[in-house]
């Protein structure tokens, strides 16, 4: 019987769990692009990103938020791999975010804040 690593049973375990929930999976590091058209395009995703940024990410990022609390976000200086990092792993003061929202809704925030839509 051959045995797996944990982080390759893991990894099978997510994209099972992604192929089951009709999400569109994140390319692996250096291959194709890490977020399709499907995902960043689609109305969906920009809403639900909507959503979670102005039920979480506003109150650092947002207009009304704390002088010198988080940086004003840039959007026309990102690409999505850098924001989804950033959402889903924190930096610095910022919390990692991957226990507190679904893969759905880190998804979501980089389509809403790489969106037209995007306003903070």
């Amino acid at each position: 019987m051959r045995r797996f690593s944990k982080p390759l049973v893991a990894a099978a375990a997510f994209l099972a769990m992604l192929a089951v929930s009709g999400l569109p999976a994140l390319a692996a590091d250096g291959e194709g692009e890490p977020f399709p058209k499907e995902v960043l395009d689609n109305p969906e995703y920009i809403d639900t990103g909507k959503d979670v940024f102005g039920r979480t990410c506003k109150f650092c990022h947002g207009k009304s938020a704390y002088p010198g609390k988080a940086p004003k976000l840039n959007p026309s200086r990102y690409d999505a791999k850098f924001v989804y990092e950033r959402v889903t792993d924190g930096f610095r003061g910022m919390p990692s975010m991957k226990d507190m929202l679904s893969e759905k809704e880190r998804q979501g925030v980089v389509a809403y804040v790489l969106s037209r839509d995007f306003s903070n």
